[in-house]
């Protein structure tokens, strides 16, 4: 007599175990979304809200203004050697590693369950650069006036909604 097919149950595969979190690597992770981190992810975030508005300056007051707080900044050093920087590291093309920077950012802070110091490693490098390309923009920023509040609390938000703990 031919044996019996095995049961439902018997075919699904066993449930996955979800590793326990080592204590250094849970302070690890904590790093990794903190506010440190988070407040750069959120400006960088900030200036892919604004993209659309940058595009659409064109030769106006709006323009004008950026210009003009963008020539004020050039009279210090250190603004002329941030906005090198940036276009250094990513090689001229700013807008698609930002794009990429503020992706892995919201990656990392959604997956609560990869690898503690490398999703360290890449937070504080996406914050680095974030924070890199919102001072070498701060002319756009600034021309925001007391919109920029809005904004920053917009992306701000949205950050700390998709960080997982």
């Amino acid at each position: 007599m031919p044996a019996a097919p095995p049961s439902a149950p018997a075919l699904l595969p066993p449930p996955l175990a979800v590793p326990a979190v080592r204590p250094g690597e849970a302070a690890l992770r904590r790093r990794a979304v903190g506010l440190t981190t988070g407040i750069p992810h959120a400006a960088g975030l900030t200036l892919l809200f604004l993209c659309k508005r940058l595009d659409s300056l064109g030769s106006g007051r709006a323009a004008e203004d950026v210009a003009d707080i963008h020539l004020r900044f050039a009279d210090y050093g250190w603004f002329n050697f941030v906005g090198d920087l940036a276009i250094t590291l990513t090689f001229g093309e700013l807008w698609p590693f930002l794009w990429v920077s503020v992706l892995i950012a919201v990656l990392i802070r959604l997956n609560r369950g990869g690898p503690a110091k490398l999703q360290l490693v890449l937070s504080v490098a996406t914050a680095f650069y974030c924070a890199l390309l919102s001072i070498a923009w701060l002319a756009v920023l600034l021309q925001l006036s007391w919109w920029l509040l809005p904004a920053m609390g917009t992306a701000g938000a949205f950050v700390r909604l998709v960080t997982r703990r």
